[in-house]
């Protein structure tokens, strides 16, 4: 038989193991207000200039030690945490990184002395004002309306036009360019702006100016606005969409976000037409009495929920556009009881939710291989809805009608 002990050594090695097993020795996340008060202050201090001028030896020097000292803090701050998960933190970091190693660089003084006396001031003007008059343009368009980041995009591209202005440099201002762009890139991080390539593709804007569409009704769908004002006044956002888009660029967008956009423009289209139905506000106030609450409430406690704790953004994504597909599915079956007079209503539900699974960059309900409604199902929204079959239309072997 072997002796157990009580000793110390022992106790503590348990301990120890305890301890791990529980996770004591995994380092905490990051708290990046807490990066952000460390280094925002000094990042606004430095002297600085895009242009080149007054970039003096002593200026860059300072400019140099307060980085130096400023990444130092950081650097030792992340000893004690992980920002692995935090991809917005760990570019802000590099970022620092990137600006210290450029202003303290040997010799960045003589690259910017020919960097200021090549910088052309009247293309930098130029293009500031065509950064400045573009933007009030998009604010006409209501594109930047629903964003509320025009500041945030002037700061940015303005910037960005000190590179086209010293386009014109030769190749030995290299060093000055690279600390001009990281200096840029920098400021846009602290003052919690995005960089000026991350605002090349304004596929965003498009987002937007679909989501002010959705907005009003999405809140309070399955259950649609009524009153014919009301009605009126999201027909009027609806027609307004392709004035909202017309000056946006997509041409630096991924092709796969060009995609994506082009799913959502086409799955538009019969928007306006379903909201702006003549017959649509008789048609939502049927729908609104005859839609089946508790039938909806129960399918909907039904759809299946797992944690939380996904392993991926991806993982994360998929479930949560699984969840959004089911609730549509629940919504039709809720209302399957409904008259004819409710269809209407019921088309408009169908394309708003649809639309905003497209926003959601998640796939629509399959429209075919299911009693003929179309929407194929996972074995337990089947029960659910098996159930509602019984109790909204015992006649009928699907509580989804056809409904395009």
């Amino acid at each position: 038989m072997i002796r157990l002990t009580s000793s110390r050594t022992s106790a503590s090695v348990l301990l120890f193991v305890l301890l791990v097993k529980q996770g004591a020795c995994v380092q905490p996340e990051c708290d990046p207000l807490e990066f952000y008060r460390i280094y925002s202050p000094v990042i606004f201090s430095l002297k600085f200039m895009v242009t080149g001028e007054l970039n003096t030896p002593h200026i860059l020097q300072q400019d140099c030690d307060d980085l130096k000292y400023v990444t130092q803090r950081v650097e030792t701050l992340l000893q004690g945490c992980t920002a692995d998960k935090d991809e917005d933190l760990k570019k802000h970091i590099r970022g620092l990184q990137l600006t210290r190693d450029s202003l303290c660089g040997g010799e960045l003084v003589v690259d910017l002395i020919l960097w200021k006396y090549c910088f052309d001031a009247t293309v930098f003007a130029v293009c500031k004002k065509n950064v400045d008059e573009r933007l009030n343009k998009l604010k006409q368009d209501g594109a930047l309306d629903a964003t509320g980041d025009l500041t945030c995009r002037n700061w940015s591209l303005s910037l960005q036009c000190a590179l086209q202005a010293g386009a014109g440099c030769p190749k030995n201002a290299e060093r000055a360019r690279k600390a001009v762009e990281n200096y840029i890139n920098l400021l846009m991080d602290v003052k919690m702006c995005r960089r000026p390539t991350e605002y090349a593709c304004e596929g965003d804007l498009f987002d937007h100016c679909y989501w002010t569409v959705m907005s009003g009704p999405a809140g309070r769908l399955p259950l649609l606005p009524s009153g014919a004002d009301t009605l009126s006044k999201y027909c009027k956002a609806a027609k307004s969409v392709p004035t909202c888009t017309r000056n946006l660029q997509i041409e630096q967008c991924p092709e796969e976000k060009k995609e994506i956009l082009g799913t959502i423009k086409d799955g538009f289209r019969s928007i306006p037409d379903s909201i702006c139905n003549e017959e649509l506000p008789a048609s939502v106030e049927e729908w609104n009495k005859c839609l089946n609450q508790e039938a909806l409430k129960k399918c909907e406690s039904e759809i299946p929920r797992p944690d939380q704790n996904f392993d991926s953004e991806a993982d994360r994504h998929v479930h949560f556009c699984r969840d959004r597909e089911e609730t549509l599915k629940c919504e039709l079956a809720a209302g399957s009881n409904c008259p004819a007079s409710a269809s209407p209503a019921k088309k408009t539900l169908y394309e708003l939710r649809a639309i905003e699974l497209d926003l959601h960059e998640c796939p629509r309900p399959k429209t075919d291989g299911y009693g003929g409604s179309g929407f194929s199902t996972t074995p337990a929204i089947l029960v659910t809805l098996s159930a509602l079959c019984v109790a909204l239309l015992p006649t009928r072997q699907t509580p989804l009608l056809d409904f395009i």
